[in-house]
């Protein structure tokens, strides 16, 4: 059992939100627009969307929308659903009135699509979010390392041994600044570890997928992310 917060993106249908609610998803986001990173059909109806979205009954609902080329329309459609959060795709920064019009009706910003490769300095990792004011930003999520296949056990394991690279540390003190939850390489049998070693961070995230069109990307398929969450709760 863990107290870190658990978000889950990209969840398709009732019966996927409801389960992964009840194994201790605190935050459960759905996907209104194709998120060029996946080939799948997990985005779902807006109708749909509002049917997940009362569905939950502890959760947060996290609504994943397209603002680059419509954030009018953007904003549109996520005021009509009511979500807690919305999540730009890409972790595009909405226009400030958009940020604006969101920050009065309560919605916070989630700030995805953010990766830490192997020798980034910390203090790149959110630069490009330096010069913006008022960013509404209630989480950033990070894919941390994606670049490698075993991210968390090269983390560990072999950054340590190069002091110039990203290390565990750096993670926990970007987590005590700034309200972040991260993505590795989540199985039955690292994610507790994970979860202990990184006490600086919010939380966890679990992208769900089915086809990426990267090889450089952490997700996980529904079976194995209840797996992975199932893990979290023994």
């Amino acid at each position: 059992m863990t107290n870190k917060l658990i978000k889950v993106d990209r969840v398709r249908s009732v019966a996927e939100a409801v389960a992964v609610e009840e194994l201790g998803a605190g935050l459960v986001g759905v996907a209104l627009d194709e998120d060029p990173r996946f080939a799948d059909r997990r985005v779902v109806s807006a109708d749909l969307a509002a049917e997940i979205g009362r569905s939950l009954s502890r959760a947060k609902f996290v609504v994943e929308l397209d603002f680059r080329e419509d954030p009018r329309e953007a904003l549109r459609r996520a005021e009509l659903l009511r979500p807690d959060l919305v999540q730009p795709i890409t972790g595009a920064v909405p226009p400030d009135e958009m940020r604006a019009a969101l920050s009065g009706a309560g919605v916070g910003i989630v700030y995805a699509g953010i990766e830490i490769a192997h020798d980034d300095d910390p203090s790149w990792v959110l630069s490009r979010y330096a010069d913006t004011n008022d960013l509404n930003a209630a989480l950033f999520q990070a894919d941390v390392l994606p670049e490698y296949r075993n991210s968390w056990e090269f983390l560990r394991d072999e950054a340590p041994e190069f002091e110039d690279e990203f290390q565990i540390g750096d993670l926990n003190q970007l987590g005590r600044d700034h309200p972040l939850v991260a993505a590795f390489n989540f199985t039955p049998r690292n994610v507790g570890e994970i979860v202990a070693t990184l006490p600086g961070i919010r939380g966890i995230a679990l992208t769900l997928a089915d086809n990426a069109t990267r090889t450089d990307l952490h997700f996980l398929r529904y079976e194995a992310a209840v797996e992975v969450l199932h893990a979290l709760r023994s």
